[in-house]
């Protein structure tokens, strides 16, 4: 009696479980046709647009941030190239003036202004080069490149602290050049400057 009703137990289960697998069957194929309230509808829409407006304003800031800091970095190297290209240049300027502050030097002992006018000559004929003066230690100018100003006096081309100058210095003048001024040596003294004027040239 007993062993006949266990029998009968795994029938009965087994049609239950067929039982449930229809019934979930039947469930979802009503899915589609189920009919979802209008407020649902519009928290499921409000959900959706919520995303991509947070997806678009999070990647809206990644992409502005990204940007500023190429800016930044493209800036930085640049200023780094600008400054390193501006040491290079003062570098070989310096050599080029103590160069020609010896050749000057060397005809000025001598007494020898035609031999300087062709040593300037030259030197006005580089790239870039708009004139070029040799002025004396008492202010007079002794040599210019560009004839027109032969007879000025030196104070008038140039203020009196380029004239002073001691060393051979870069500068910008107010005529929008740059001017090489080249302090001219003797034994004891400064007995001559050499003033080169170029265009200022963009980076």
């Amino acid at each position: 009696m007993t062993n006949k009703k266990n029998s009968n137990e795994p029938i009965k289960t087994m049609d239950g479980f067929l039982e449930h697998l229809r019934a979930k069957a039947d469930w979802l194929r009503n899915v589609p046709t189920t009919q979802f309230s209008g407020r649902y509808l519009l928290m499921l829409v409000g959900v959706i647009i919520v995303i991509f407006a947070w997806k678009s304003v999070a990647v809206g800031k990644v992409e502005s941030d990204m940007a500023k800091k190429l800016e930044s970095e493209r800036m930085s190297i640049t200023q780094q190239a600008r400054e390193y290209a501006d040491q290079q240049y003062t570098k070989e300027e310096e050599r080029f003036g103590q160069v020609l502050s010896w050749a000057v030097r060397s005809e000025l002992i001598r007494n020898n202004i035609d031999q300087i006018e062709q040593y300037l000559g030259e030197i006005v004929k580089m790239k870039d080069t708009e004139r070029v003066d040799l002025i004396s230690d008492e202010g007079q100018l002794l040599v210019s490149t560009d004839k027109r100003f032969e007879e000025s006096k030196a104070n008038d081309l140039f203020p009196k602290e380029i004239l002073n100058l001691q060393k051979i210095t870069l500068k910008s003048d107010v005529n929008n050049n740059k001017i090489l001024v080249i302090p001219v040596m003797g034994l004891n003294k400064k007995i001559a400057t050499v003033v080169v004027s170029y265009p200022l040239q963009k980076f």
